[in-house]
């Protein structure tokens, strides 16, 4: 597994955190999609999930603001919250402009499924349904 050029790595890892993904897929020449617990020793991510899938109640319409983030088109479902630490980290990586397997993006928390604006969505109802119910942490400045 490599960092490319397309590589989503801007969630607040450390270079270890991302050295131990790199070293736990070597060889990896597949595509993959799953969360792992990282070492002790590793430290936590931050994780920006809100709902049901997080233990939480769901998050309701009346708390979230629809925006863009992160350089996307679409808006996401965000809350005033803030992230919460965790160990889970959850990594997305497979073939890329020929090469066998590209580091896609990794983050805190569980897998979700892909937000329904998202132009390369491939189920838009799963993703509408788990989404009505779920939002990103938008930490406010005090």
């Amino acid at each position: 597994m490599i960092i490319h050029a397309a590589s989503h790595v801007d969630h607040a890892l450390t270079p270890a955190q991302i050295a131990y993904v790199l070293a736990r897929y070597e060889g990896r020449a597949e595509f993959l999609r799953e969360t792992i617990e990282l070492p002790d020793d590793l430290g936590t991510v931050p994780c920006g999930l809100y709902g049901p899938l997080m233990g939480d109640a769901p998050v309701t319409d009346a708390d979230v603001t629809l925006a863009p983030r992160g350089g996307r088109a679409y808006p996401s479902r965000l809350v005033a919250r803030p992230t919460r630490p965790t160990r889970l980290l959850s990594v997305i990586a497979g073939p890329h402009e020929g090469h066998a397997c590209v580091l896609y993006t990794a983050f805190g928390g569980p897998l979700a499924p892909q937000e329904p604006g998202d132009p390369t969505c491939r189920d838009v109802p799963t993703s509408t349904a788990f989404w009505s119910g779920h939002a990103l942490a938008a930490e406010v400045a005090p």
